[in-house]
């Protein structure tokens, strides 16, 4: 680790064997140390600072590491916090983690680990002051409505093609490769016709199987069939005047597929079990990613039901094909996400954003969501920078495919510096993986570091996947 100037040391632990001895090992690389052997003197500390990396320990003498967290936090001043703890836990993890702790370091102290964790830190401070210049501002937004965002030609005809279906209820086939938003188009459509007052019914045909989903779509008496308890209203009933959306209708049987026919062409269905004819007055927008035209000379889909929800066909391109767009959705789902997630991010480098309109994003508009949702939740601080969307785009599509430039524990962990707010699960992962790195994956000290079995440490490292880094090889 090189020589640093920046932001000081502030090290609140009361060992005093450890402050003396990181003391001694910071201030050589031209670091200013101060130190504090409890919480009350780190606070009166930390008063005259604007900026400061803290290492914290867990425990001390007159308060809760993760309470002094909190305290320190409401400050509202730009700290990087690092937590050291002899006795780690789940509990604790991710109390400090929903605090904003930057690092989170078992002892015994690996100081490598530490070196690591201050010189993000620094990285973090040293980001902060990059001229805005560099940065685009994110607007914040107050409703996270979904919208389709655009302004090149092939969004703006989209546009035109929504709002001149929308005038009629005729049946339309929403195409397109997964991820380019066929749903929200769809909603759009709803939305800009006369009937959106009334309901939307969305049905994912390739979630259900096939011997609910005639239930699902058409409802049932009591007693059509075993569990059948009590009378229940299908989606086209609860339709009513709005609209019903079948996606994935690729995925329909041939048996449901003549039953759709017959009620786009009699606008009417019987419940399963049922004799009543039922009127239905919704319309029918349907979606698929298969080429149904090929399908139907394969015989795997109806000509007759193909023509039917066919009357017009709305095919959404693939977002690669969209290039000029995907600055202004960037832009979008920052601000959509910062406000889910109640993060302060005002900036995008305009670095970050030329790396993601140069990417294929083969997941289309969700995977692209996808990674901004990961970039904004695991950042610290007000801005992005490219790392976070690289970092992310890696987690989001392989686990354990390294980005140029980072080291092997990063593409395993290739944001875990950051601040996001997490499930219980997801910190349970990151604990045992951090724990089995730690221990060079020696799983009987893992067992009594996390305080559990070894059957039970086996089944969560199945569970979530966890796989040993080039530098630890898995030990018995």
């Amino acid at each position: 680790m090189g020589a640093f100037f920046g932001e000081p040391i502030v090290i609140i632990d009361d060992d005093k064997a450890i402050r003396k001895t990181l003391q001694l090992h910071f201030e050589p690389q031209g670091m200013e140390v101060i130190t504090a052997s409890h919480g009350k003197e780190g606070l009166e500390k930390l008063e005259g600072l604007d900026s400061a990396i803290i290492i914290l320990d867990l425990r001390l003498p007159d308060t809760d590491g993760v309470e002094l967290l909190k305290e320190i936090s409401k400050k509202g001043k730009k700290y990087y916090s690092i937590i050291i703890t002899g006795h780690p836990d789940m509990e604790s993890t991710v109390k400090a983690v929903q605090c904003g702790v930057g690092e989170y370091i078992h002892k015994p102290i690996d100081i490598q680990e530490l070196d690591n964790a201050v010189a993000k830190a620094a990285d973090f401070f040293s980001s902060m002051q990059a001229s805005e210049e560099s940065f685009v501002p994110i607007q914040p937004m107050e409703l996270a409505d979904n919208i389709i965002v655009g302004k090149g030609p092939i969004i703006k005809e989209l546009f035109k093609r929504v709002g001149m279906v929308s005038m009629s209820k005729s049946t339309v086939l929403i195409t397109g490769e997964s991820g380019t938003g066929k749903e929200l188009v769809a909603r759009a459509i709803h939305m800009s016709s006369q009937s959106a007052s009334s309901p939307f019914i969305s049905v994912n045909c390739s979630t259900i199987v096939d011997t609910l989903l005639e239930s699902e779509l058409f409802g049932h008496v009591k007693g059509a069939f075993t569990g059948a308890i009590n009378t229940r209203e299908g989606r086209f009933s609860l339709a009513g005047d709005g609209t019903i959306f079948l996606d994935e209708i690729a995925e329909l049987s041939f048996d449901l597929q003549a039953k759709l026919l017959r009620v786009l062409q009699e606008r009417e269905f019987e419940m399963v079990g049922g004799t009543q004819k039922i009127k239905t007055n919704c319309r029918v927008l349907s979606a698929t990613n298969k080429n149904l035209e090929q399908m139907v000379q394969q015989g795997k889909f109806r000509e007759d039901l193909y023509y039917r929800i066919r009357v017009i066909n709305i095919h959404i391109p693939p977002l690669r094909e969209r290039g000029g767009d995907i600055s202004h959705l960037a832009v979008y789902f920052i601000a959509k996400k910062a406000m889910e997630t109640g993060r302060d991010i005002k900036f995008v480098s305009h670095e970050a954003l030329d790396w993601l309109k140069s990417q294929n994003w083969k997941g289309n508009v969700r995977e692209l969501e996808n990674v901004i949702t990961h970039a904004v939740i695991m950042s610290h601080g007000n801005r992005l920078f490219l790392k976070h969307f690289m970092s992310a785009f890696t987690e989001t599509n392989d686990s354990h495919v390294p980005v140029p430039g980072f080291s092997p524990d990063d593409s395993f962990h290739p944001v875990r510096e950051e601040f996001r707010p997490v499930s219980l699960s997801e910190v349970e992962k990151e604990q045992i993986a951090r724990t089995l790195n730690h221990t060079k994956w020696h799983k009987g000290e893992t067992c009594r570091i996390l305080g559990t079995t070894r059957p039970r440490l086996d089944r969560k490292i199945k569970k979530y996947g966890i796989v040993a880094s080039l530098h630890y090889p898995k030990q018995s």
